[in-house]
C-alpha cells in the first residue's frame, strides 16, 4: 500500500467499525445502514445494569413540614425519568486514530511499519471480540459525512469515551435522588441536571477498555424514526433504529482469514462505492497490509 492512503486516513474525523463479514455483506453494506444497539444489551454491566434508586434525605437540614406534598410525587418522578433515559438510549460504537503523531504531515517521510498502533483498524483486541476472532473486518468511515447525513432524522448525541477508574466511574453514574437538592432548586431544574449527569454517563468506561479509543454515537429510541424490517416473514415497524452510511465509507479492511466468496462480494461492494479494499495478512509476528484490488487484478492477468 502506498503511504499517502495510510496518511490521508490517519486524522480526527476517520472512524473504525469491527464487525463480521457476514454482517457486512448482508445487512451493512447491502443496506447502507449501521444499526444502533440497546445500551442495556452492552457486555459491560457498568453500561447495562439499572440501579436500583429510591429517595434520600439529609434530616439535619430538612424536615416533613418543609417539604411540599407534591414533593415525594416528583421525586419518584425524577427516579422514573433516569430509568426512561438509560433504558432508551441506544448507541453504535467506532475507535478512533491515536492522533498526537507527525505522520500525516506532508514533510514527514515515514512508513506504515513501525507505526501500526496509531490506527484505528490494528487493534488485536477488537479484531478478535467485534471482528469474528479475526475473520470479520473493519469499515472506515467519515464522522463528519456520518453526522452531517444523519442530523436531520435524529438528534444525535456523540462524543468520545473517557476512560476512568471504578472509583470516578462511581460518581459519574446516578444513585439515588437527593430530597433536599429536590426541594431546593425544584423539579425542572433538578430534571435538566440528571438529564446532563446521566448522558455524560453514557460516555464512561473502565480504563481497562481504554485501548479501544472509542467514539460513540448515541439517541434516545423514537419508534417513529425506526426502520421497517422483515424478520421471519413478518414486518417489524417499531425495533430498529438505523444510521444512514451512504456516502460515508472511507475503506474497507477484510481478514486474510475470511473466506474466499465473501472477500470476493466485499470487492464489489468496494467497487461500488469506490473506495479502497485492504487485506490485513495475518503473520506469526505482526501483518502485512495489501491492495486487495490490485492482488486479484495481479492474480487474473497471471493467469490469463
Amino acid at each position: 500500500m502506498n503511504i499517502d492512503f495510510f496518511k490521508g486516513i490517519y486524522n480526527e474525523d476517520v472512524v473504525f467499525h469491527y464487525t463480521k463479514s457476514s454482517t457486512a455483506i448482508d445487512f451493512i453494506l447491502y443496506n447502507e445502514e449501521l444499526r444502533f444497539s440497546k445500551r442495556q444489551k452492552s457486555i459491560d454491566p457498568v453500561e447495562s445494569i439499572i440501579a436500583n434508586r429510591s429517595t434520600f434525605y439529609n434530616t439535619g437540614g430538612l424536615n416533613d413540614n418543609m417539604i411540599d406534598p407534591e414533593h415525594y410525587k416528583q421525586s419518584d418522578e425524577l427516579v422514573e425519568q433516569i430509568s426512561k433515559l438509560e433504558k432508551t438510549f441506544y448507541q453504535i460504537c467506532f475507535c478512533k486514530n491515536a492522533i498526537g503523531s507527525d505522520f500525516a504531515s506532508k514533510n514527514y517521510i515515514t512508513q506504515f511499519h513501525g507505526n501500526e498502533e496509531l490506527f484505528g483498524f490494528t487493534k488485536p483486541r477488537m479484531w478478535e471480540r467485534y471482528g469474528d476472532n479475526y475473520q470479520g473486518l473493519c469499515l472506515a468511515f467519515s464522522k463528519t459525512r456520518l453526522l452531517n447525513r444523519n442530523k436531520d432524522k435524529y438528534k444525535l448525541i456523540y462524543r468520545d469515551i473517557e476512560y476512568l477508574k471504578y472509583i470516578d466511574l462511581a460518581c459519574k453514574k446516578i444513585d439515588n435522588i437527593s430530597g433536599n437538592h429536590l426541594a431546593k432548586v425544584g423539579l425542572d431544574k433538578y430534571k435538566e441536571e440528571l438529564k446532563k449527569t446521566a448522558e455524560s454517563s453514557f460516555f464512561c468506561k473502565h480504563t481497562d477498555y481504554s485501548g479501544e479509543d472509542e467514539f460513540r454515537i448515541g439517541v434516545y429510541y423514537d419508534p417513529e424514526k425506526c426502520a421497517a424490517e422483515k424478520i421471519r416473514g413478518e414486518f417489524e415497524f417499531f425495533e430498529s433504529m438505523m444510521l444512514d452510511i451512504h456516502e460515508c465509507l472511507e475503506a474497507i479492511f477484510i481478514s486474510s482469514f475470511a473466506n474466499e466468496r465473501q472477500k470476493e462480494i466485499l470487492l464489489k461492494y468496494a467497487d461500488k462505492f469506490e473506495i479502497p479494499i485492504i487485506e490485513m495478512v495475518w503473520k506469526h509476528n505482526s501483518f502485512q497490509v495489501i491492495n486487495y484490488r490490485d492482488s486479484v487484478n495481479l492474480f487474473k492477468s497471471l493467469k490469463l
